[in-house]
């Protein structure tokens, strides 16, 4: 790998995928952490974290990004799955018709959680990315 070569840059990743899923997803896509202040309006949420590393694999890189997928809960705090299923729906049809010359995501597995500081329920979507 070319050190100079942005294509590996982390942030050009991060840049990507939030061009991919802000609007599409979500117009409430994040980067990095969630911000402090979470809206009253919000029914749902996307974090990309990019917190694992990027492989060199000589003519290409690879890695493994995190989607975390939070909605709402419903008014009793139950978590609200209609809304994490229509999410979710949504990032497999990104991830269907994804076409980047440099970069190629696909779905490796999903895993449930729950923030207890916002009281959200979130899936963790994790992806693998390859990049050229």
């Amino acid at each position: 790998m070319n050190v100079a070569d942005d294509k590996f840059n982390i942030s050009k990743i991060e840049s990507y995928l939030y061009g991919e899923l802000y609007g599409t997803l979500t117009q409430q896509t994040f980067v990095g952490t969630l911000p402090e202040t979470i809206k009253d309006t919000w029914q749902e949420m996307c974090l990309i974290d990019c917190g694992s590393s990027i492989v060199d694999e000589d003519a290409r890189a690879s890695g493994t990004v995190m989607i975390l997928l939070y909605a709402r809960p419903n008014t009793d705090g139950s978590k609200n799955v209609p809304k994490m299923s229509q999410l979710e729906q949504r990032l497999n049809e990104i991830i269907r018709n994804a076409n980047n010359p440099h970069y190629q995501i696909s779905r490796r597995a999903t895993y449930t959680d729950y923030d207890t500081k916002r009281n959200w329920h979130y899936n963790i979507v994790e992806l693998n990315i390859m990049v050229f």
